[in-house]
């Protein structure tokens, strides 16, 4: 369970790497990975449980990549129990949890 924990930190953290190095410059202040609880696609959000019980509610705007290896993927497109990575920005009031990027890590939580 430990070396689950640290793969996942690990792969947040090497998500964050990548984007600031790969010109997809994004604000990102928060990173949570984990498994993804609730989609809404009319609402823009998706809810994603960390494994440190962190986590919660994120929008999804148009400017949000969302991947799946080297796939893009839409918003509809991801199934709750599919672990990800996602990035974020809080804003400047700290109040909102915008999503800036989703990496599926792992579908075989379906």
């Amino acid at each position: 369970m430990l070396r689950t924990r640290f793969a996942w930190i690990a792969g947040a953290a090497l998500v964050a790497l990548l984007l600031a190095t790969s010109g997809h410059a994004q604000a990102v202040n928060f990173a949570v990975t984990g498994k993804i609880t609730a989609i809404d696609t009319a609402k823009k959000t998706i809810s994603v449980k960390g494994a440190n019980d962190d986590g919660g509610t994120y929008d999804v705007t148009s400017d949000t990549s969302i991947m799946l290896e080297k796939k893009k993927l839409a918003l509809g497109d991801l199934k709750v129990g599919w672990h990800v990575v996602l990035n974020g920005d809080s804003g400047l009031s700290g109040k909102t949890k915008r999503a800036t990027y989703i990496e599926v890590v792992d579908t075989s939580g379906q």
